[in-house]
């Protein structure tokens, strides 16, 4: 413990407080069968306790401070996101940390201390949690406490003990205690212990704004993957101060990043947004360990009994447009999405041409994917003739002609994509990793229709050609509440109600109670016809035009007369 000076009387503890197998009054043992074997074994973290300092107290200082208090002499590490020293010992961890990164300002509190904000971090580890290891928490506790006072008192900072987690039992204690070179005279909140997940398969955000509140049965579930590498950590501002190889070792299949409610009529749809661990580049690579973790949060929605599971982004894409998934769960009610995306883009394909005229070619970028497949169908079926050019790679495009309503008068495809400089609009449906198109793709005007998860075309085009303008394919679903924001907003412009198509088809399926409507593989007509109904009745429709999240919501200009020549040129006359 700690004295009134600051003086530690604590020894270094290398062993349990307690031996083994016995409780205290203040936390009971937990039997070690309760624990995951893999949780059991030597090298898994299981149990966390999470320090936060207020002030930038340099790293050695510290490592100096608590050497007595620690087993083992400190290491310095450093990776892309923090710089840290790190004692080990037995199955004890110490590590003191300074993210490298600020804390993003979604998640900064008015100056006061949080742990998503904090200059420095200590965080205590336990590797393995066995009979040997005795009373963990307990241990923890005492142990934090230790660790604080002394920082406090050596360095007159505030220090923050926020939370303990259990990854084995899914369990998290939020403490809440702040310490401070003077004794706090107030009595210490109770701690609040609450669920963090499931086993080791699902882990909830640390963010409490998102945290999910409601423990029934869901009605949906819907499945996404972080853009980048660094968004893994986006939903646990606590990791901040563990370097990747740490996050990498706790990172579960499944990461709750907050719920989803939408009212119909006098129901609640009550739903969960769920991510895999794994950036684009990342799922092609590890395409094995990509598709097990999909597995992982099947069976996590089968614990919470979701009705509906959708599969959003590029997961359909590595699961061949969910007909994998669903043969390993054939009673479970899943879809693409692609249904009433591919209804969307064809709604918004006219809505833009009724701003800037209709008389231009709307090119389609990766038109025999399942997205853009069903995209010219429903284009084809609203509008006939209208010219259209479908642009594949050579080893797809034979899938083209095929597809129903195709119609060569009027309709051409080709592998080249320097062809699409002739079009008004251009439509992106790609499963491409990344941007694809230059600025000097496009002809004057253009408008692009950017469906693609991650974008095909980059906001940097917009500073080369400011003629051009980037439409994203989103949809309104009447009050929606959705608090993860996915990247389609800034906290300036954010309009609640409007999302991704994906979501919305999983929201109309789980409304109509109708699991028919559920897309694997290519949708048919009647799912499409359905769809569309179940849109007009609970008022889900085109979202007006949204752009890059700094721009929000933009005007389309007519295109002038020079653009509209150019669209009517001797090459397309002959062409078509």
């Amino acid at each position: 413990m700690i004295n009134s000076s600051g003086q530690s009387t604590c020894p270094i503890r290398t062993k349990p407080m307690q031996e083994p197998g016995k409780a205290t009054d203040q936390s009971p043992a937990i039997p070690a069968d309760e624990r995951s074997q893999e949780g059991s074994r030597e090298g898994i973290y299981c149990v966390f306790d999470f320090l936060h300092l207020a002030d930038a107290i340099d790293l050695k200082l510290l490592a100096s401070a608590l050497r007595p208090l620690v087993g083992a002499d400190f290491e310095f590490q450093r990776d892309q996101f923090v710089e840290c020293m790190v004692a080990r010992w037995d199955w004890s961890e110490v590590i003191i940390s300074q993210p490298l990164e600020n804390a993003l300002p979604e998640y900064e509190c008015g100056g006061e201390l949080t742990e998503n904000n904090a200059a420095v971090s200590i965080t205590l580890a336990v590797k393995r949690a066995t009979e040997e290891s005795g009373n963990v928490g307990h241990w923890q506790q005492n142990y934090a406490f230790s660790i604080a006072t002394t920082v406090a008192a050596t360095f007159g900072t505030e220090v923050l003990h926020s939370k303990s987690w259990d990854i084995d039992l899914a369990k998290t204690t939020f403490w809440n205690r702040r310490y401070r070179k003077e004794p706090a005279t107030l009595q210490p909140e109770q701690p609040v212990v609450f669920a963090s997940g499931w086993k080791r398969t699902a882990l909830v955000t640390t963010i409490e704004s998102l945290r999910p509140k409601y423990d029934g049965p869901l009605d949906f579930m819907h499945v996404v993957h972080p853009r980048l590498i660094v968004d893994k950590r986006r939903p646990f501002p606590l990791m901040r101060g563990l370097t990747a190889d740490i996050v990498a070792t706790i990172q579960p299949m499944c990461t709750v990043l907050g719920p989803i409610e939408v009212p119909i009529g006098s129901r609640m749809l009550r739903g969960e947004l769920v991510s895999i661990p794994y950036a684009p580049q990342e799922m092609f690579e590890g395409l094995s360990d990509a598709r097990d973790s999909l597995l992982g949060v099947l069976d996590y929605a089968e614990h919470r009994q979701a009705n509906f599971v959708s599969l959003g982004a590029l997961i359909p894409s590595i699961t061949k447009q969910g007909r994998l998934l669903k043969q390993a769960r054939p009673s479970m009610a899943i879809t693409t999405g692609h249904g009433f995306t591919a209804l969307t883009i064809a709604q918004m394909v006219e809505d833009i041409e009724n701003e800037i005229g209709a008389d231009g070619v709307v090119a389609v970028m990766g038109a025999a994917g399942s997205t853009g497949r069903a995209a010219l169908r429903c284009m084809f079926k609203r509008k006939p003739l209208r010219r259209v050019l479908a642009v594949e790679l050579p080893q797809q495009v034979s899938k083209i002609p095929d597809i129903p309503g195709w119609n060569p008068a009027v309709h051409r495809l080709t592998t080249l994509k320097k062809e699409i400089k002739e079009a008004a609009i251009v439509v992106c449906v790609t499963n491409a990793l990344g941007g694809i198109l230059e600025a000097d793709d496009f002809g004057m005007n253009t408008v692009i229709l950017d469906d693609a998860q991650p974008e095909n075309v980059d906001q940097s085009l917009l500073a080369i050609r400011p003629d051009l303008r980037v439409v994203k394919c989103l949809t309104r679903i009447p009050g929606l509440y959705c608090p993860f924001e996915m990247g389609l907003f800034t906290a300036a412009n954010r309009d609640n109600e409007v999302n991704f198509t994906c979501l919305a088809e999983i929201i109309l399926s789980a409304a109509e109670r109708h699991p028919q409507s559920c897309v694997v593989g290519d949708p048919t007509d009647e799912q499409l016809d359905y769809l569309e109904r179940a849109a007009e009745r609970h008022g889900v429709s085109p979202a007006e035009f949204f752009s890059f999240p700094s721009l929000g919501a933009i005007d389309l200009p007519p295109r002038d007369q020079g653009s509209r020549k150019a669209a009517r040129s001797s090459l397309w006359r002959i062409s078509w």
